[in-house]
C-alpha cells in the first residue's frame, strides 16, 4: 500500500524526530543551563553562560552580508 502523493509530501516536511534517525541522535530544545539552583529553591544566573548577540554595526547600510539576500521591496512581485 502506498500513501497518496499529497500525504507523502506532507510527511517529508514534518519535523525530524528521534525515531526517524540512527541510534544516538538527540535533537534537544536549543535551551541550555544559564545558571545554578540553590539548595533553598532559588536560581543564580551565571552571566558567563548567558548567550549574548552582537549586531554587526550601528549603520547597516555599510554592512556586507556573507550571503546574498533581498529586501521585500526589491523582490519584484
Amino acid at each position: 500500500m502506498k500513501p497518496t502523493k499529497a500525504l507523502s509530501k506532507k510527511i517529508s516536511r514534518l519535523a525530524l524526530t528521534t525515531k526517524q534517525t540512527n541510534k544516538g541522535f538527540y535533537k534537544g530544545t536549543g535551551s541550555g543551563s544559564m545558571g545554578d539552583h540553590t539548595k533553598h529553591g532559588g536560581f543564580i544566573i551565571n552571566w558567563d553562560k548567558v548567550r549574548t548577540y552582537v549586531p554587526p554595526t550601528k549603520d547597516l547600510k555599510d554592512y556586507k552580508a556573507s550571503h546574498p539576500f533581498r529586501h521585500k521591496e526589491n523582490l519584484g512581485t
